[in-house]
Formats: structure tokens, C-alpha cells, sequence
């Protein structure tokens, strides 16, 4: 009597099925990874407003005024390649730093009480919120 042994092999249908399912695993992991790291760049860019803030509070204390000149502050603040350049202004918000690119478009601004706030120009309440900045406010 001949037995016969069993291929042990994956069928066509079986290997679909596989990639199906890592193909809807990886579409529900991407967005979530791609706010995560966006949320990175916000810690960057609140950083760069918490040192402009305390440049312009030192200028305060000399010169009576806030100032909407960068080169009159005391400070340095690196070049980002996730933000343009930052701005400062004389009046609340005494700085702000802007995000145009990777498909998130907003503006972050810093109060002289240290508020940070998010704004955007499309739907801003949406994609702050999305970033983890309720009510437009960022901690």
C-alpha cells in the first residue's frame, strides 16, 4: 500500500487573504503614524516659540516695548526645514512660526502669557484638533 504525503504549502487564496489583511493593518497604522510624528514637529516648533517668548520678555524688561524686529532680540533660533521662518510682532501674539508643507498647513503663535494656540487656514479647528490641540490651544 502507497501513502501518499500531504504538500504543506500556503494555497493562492491563503497568501491573498494574508496580504489583504496586512494591506488593511498598515492603511489603519499610517495616518495614526504620520500625526505622531507631525505632533514631533509641534514640540520642535513650540520649543522655537517658548525661546522667542523669553527673548522678547527680556526686550520688555529694557526697552518698555515687545519688538517686531528678530534681529532686535538676543537669541538665535536655528534654522528649521519643517517650519518657515518664525515672526514677531509688538502686540499678543508676540511670535508665531507657520507649517506649509507635508500636507499640514497651520500657524502656531505664542501669547506674552505663554499661551500657544493653532490656527490654520483650512478647517483649523480640525487639524489642530487632529494634532492634539484642543479648542485651538496647544499644551
Amino acid at each position: 500500500m502507497r501513502i501518499f504525503k500531504r504538500n504543506r504549502a500556503f494555497t493562492f487564496i491563503e497568501l491573498i487573504f494574508a496580504i489583504v489583511i496586512i494591506g488593511i493593518l498598515a492603511g489603519l497604522a499610517l495616518p495614526r503614524l504620520s500625526h505622531t510624528i507631525e505632533k514631533s514637529r509641534i514640540a520642535e516648533a513650540v520649543n522655537i516659540l517658548q525661546t522667542l517668548r523669553d527673548a522678547q520678555e527680556v526686550y520688555n524688561l529694557e526697552n518698555g516695548v515687545y519688538t517686531a524686529v528678530p534681529d532686535d532680540l538676543d537669541v538665535t533660533i536655528p534654522v528649521s526645514k519643517n517650519f518657515l521662518a518664525p515672526t514677531t510682532a509688538a502686540a499678543n501674539p508676540i511670535a508665531s512660526i507657520e507649517r506649509n508643507a507635508g500636507g499640514y498647513q497651520y500657524t502656531l503663535t505664542i501669547d506674552a502669557d505663554g499661551t500657544v494656540s493653532c490656527g490654520g487656514t483650512e478647517n483649523p479647528a480640525n487639524i489642530c484638533a487632529t494634532l492634539g490641540c484642543s479648542g485651538g490651544t496647544c499644551n
